[in-house]
């Protein structure tokens, strides 16, 4: 009986696994219900409690997949069968998480032990997904999940994901008490984030820009678009693979930039690219204005299967009549470094040009846009993504949106931007926090390994000194 009972019980453990997968999919767009994470990771933990091996890990296989199956589904009209592969890889991570905290639980780990583990082997997992792995996707992370918020500037998305599954172990083990304190942290975090005031017209540390968000229009429309802009705009910003050749190397088309940078008197942002040569090119942001080129940025993180061009490897601002800016491109600023790295260059505000197709759907527009919110709460910075077909947005320094052309969508968006100077924490020392928590973690998995090995060649010598 007591042999049925826990058969019976496994299947309910493999149904909530699915659930709390699926719970974890709608925490990001297209619903975006950000709490749901908290359920949902709590389900998972219930799922794993006293399951060890194989079982674990099928356990973290189907909330994994499940998650990103549902949450990235998009995926498969991108790449057909294709995407079926890339949900396992990315399930991986969380079959690695659960097989460890079935390590953790045989070893006896429990109350604050176990909890604090399990918050650092989630979100050493969850970074080395995001950052580390050859196939790294910073998408789908718990941090993520909770959106712009006042811890962000301190220890960055992966070290709020390290809270927030710090909280949710302590109330999966039913500790209430001690979970209030996590919990409070992060509620107040997100309620003290509020949007930062429009910056007022003449405010000299401000300026007017635009984004024409245009996909698979000609390089005359741009022109005669950005010609129609109000007179006070002054910076303008043209979507990744706006001029989808290198246009210094057009005389025509280059003299023609160039006049309508005098004409408008504007500084412009332009995605382009760069051919020293007929065999390579790079992905490059293009910045000139009426006195001419001010400076460029190649691409650092290109995307996977995409021919995006030669990786670029510096990060740097770029000084313009309006201050210091930085031009990252459309993947680099999915990542926790280019723009980190250019704010401490100097970078006050931020021009982003995005390529985001409209064959990919609305719901990969959504969630990628909520990166970039993240990225300007981290360093303190105001950014204007300018999209192919969406979403550009323009986000204060607390990751807050003050303009947004939706998805699909066409036209011009216009917003004010505010230079920063200041840095934050987690600029200068907060990108830390996910390093350490991997050496955290890495220690820890060590110790289990250890004793799982001792208590094998243990087994072993018992069994053997029956057998003799």
């Amino acid at each position: 009986m007591s042999k049925l009972n826990h058969l019976s019980g496994f299947p309910a453990r493999c149904l909530l696994s699915v659930v709390s997968g699926t719970l974890y999919a709608l925490a990001f767009p297209p619903l975006g219900w950000g709490w749901l994470v908290i359920p949902s990771l709590a389900g998972l933990l219930f799922a794993l409690r006293g399951q060890q091996g194989g079982r674990a890990r099928f356990l973290g296989f189907l909330h994994g997949v499940t998650a990103y199956a549902v949450g990235l589904s998009w995926l498969f009209g991108m790449f057909g069968s294709m995407a079926i592969a890339l949900w396992m890889i990315l399930s991986a991570f969380t079959v690695l998480f659960a097989w460890l905290q079935g390590h953790a639980g045989k070893r006896g780990w429990a109350w604050w032990k176990l909890a604090g583990f399990t918050a650092i082997n989630w979100g050493a997992w969850e970074f080395i997904r995001a950052e580390v792995f050859p196939l790294k996707f910073p998408w789908m992370t718990a941090g993520l999940a909770m959106g712009p918020n006042a811890l962000l500037p301190w220890i960055g998305v992966y070290g709020v994901s390290v809270v927030v599954v710090f909280a949710v172990a302590l109330l999966a083990m039913g500790r209430w008490k001690p979970a209030i304190f996590p919990a409070v942290i992060l509620i107040a975090g997100v309620m003290l984030c509020r949007p930062l005031p429009e910056p007022a017209a003449g405010d000299s540390q401000s300026v007017k820009a635009a984004g024409l968000q245009w996909e698979s229009v000609s390089f005359d429309t741009f022109v005669a678009s950005t010609r129609r802009l109000p007179d006070d705009v002054r910076h303008v910003v043209w979507p990744e693979y706006a001029v989808p050749f290198d246009v210094r190397k057009d005389p025509e088309d280059w003299e023609r930039l160039q006049a309508l940078c005098r004409e408008k008197n504007i500084t412009l942002t332009l995605g382009t690219q760069s051919r020293p040569d007929a065999k390579s090119w790079r992905n490059i942001a293009l910045t000139l204005d009426p006195e001419g080129v001010r400076g460029e940025h190649n691409k650092n993180h290109i995307v996977h299967f995409f021919d995006d061009g030669i990786a670029g490897k510096t990060a740097t601002s770029i000084p313009t009549a309006h201050g210091r800016i930085g031009t990252p491109i459309c993947f680099d600023g999915d990542y926790e470094d280019v723009i980190r790295r250019m704010t401490k260059d100097g970078a006050e505000m931020f021009f982003i040009p995005t390529m985001d197709a409209a064959s990919w759907g609305a719901t990969q527009h959504d969630q990628h846009a909520a990166l970039s919110r993240i990225r300007a709460c981290e360093n303190g910075r105001w950014i204007l993504v300018c999209a192919t077909s969406g979403v550009s947005q323009v986000i204060d320094a607390n990751g807050q949106l003050h303009a947004r052309l939706p998805a699909l969508a066409e036209g011009v968006m216009t917003g004010a931007l505010r230079r920063e100077s200041a840095l934050t924490f987690y600029t200068r020392f907060g990108w830390l926090t996910p390093w350490l928590v991997l050496g955290l973690a890495g220690a820890a998995w060590c110790l289990l390994m250890k004793d799982a090995i001792r208590d094998r060649w243990r087994e072993r010598r018992e069994k053997k000194g029956k057998a003799d």
